[in-house]
């Protein structure tokens, strides 16, 4: 991946969040939002993502078997990874992955096999650890994501709302204020440490997978254990 400054962050992450509160609100759900279905484009100066694999929408109220489950481990919730179904709240700690992703420059478990040990670490709470010099707002909301209980994850409309009000005031507003010192803070640790931020240049774990593949093989041995 890479450092990306702070601002570009909001920005695509903005632009992620307008996507998904968009398919939420027709009560669908993504079912498979990862790191590698966001497409990225530069417009007029700015920074606009866009959500792909469109052809896993379903509506929210669809059983799935185990059989259906697809994706890429790292990014699915941990609920999901226990047997329970694809929800609204399971495509939101998707989204909290995406910003840790963003934040830190490197995939998530980069240096882990994505195996059945992955799974039940995920399903008893492991989590990326955030990394120093965050944004406190970041760090917040991006945990709320990542929250083991589905119900305490914000809505989309809710991620949007505080995206939306960090791009105002760290992107468009001159005047200082507590969101853009925060930011402004996390910019200047990020490039005064790119060095020691710089994991792009470690080794991907061989067993590390991020493209979508069937889970259902991982996920019944999970279950049956």
């Amino acid at each position: 991946m890479g450092i990306i400054c702070w601002r570009d962050i909001i920005d695509i992450l903005w632009s992620i969040s307008i996507g998904l509160k968009f398919i939420h609100e027709y009560d669908l759900v993504h079912r498979n939002l990862h790191g590698g279905n966001i497409l990225v484009e530069s417009e007029m100066g700015s920074i606009v993502a866009k959500i792909a694999d469109t052809g896993l929408y379903g509506p929210v109220d669809k059983q799935i078997s185990f059989q259906q489950i697809y994706g890429v481990v790292p990014f699915i919730a941990p609920e999901v990874l226990g047997g329970n179904k694809l929800t609204k709240a399971s495509d939101i700690y998707s989204f909290g992955m995406i910003m840790w992703m963003l934040s830190s420059g490197v995939r998530p478990y980069f240096d882990k096999p994505h195996d059945k040990q992955l799974i039940r670490e995920i399903c008893s709470g492991l989590r990326p650890n955030v990394v120093s010099g965050t944004p406190p707002v970041f760090s917040s909301l991006m945990l709320q994501c990542l929250d083991a209980n589905p119900s305490n994850r914000p809505t989309a409309s809710k991620i949007c709302e505080c995206l939306e009000d960090w791009v105002s005031a760290v992107c468009d507003n001159p005047n200082s204020s507590d969101l853009l010192e925060q930011f402004d803070a996390a910019e200047e640790i990020k490039f005064t440490n790119l060095e020691r931020l710089n994991y792009n240049i470690l080794p991907c774990h061989e067993k590390a997978i991020y493209f979508s593949r069937p889970l259902d093989p991982i996920i019944n041995i999970e279950s049956s254990t």
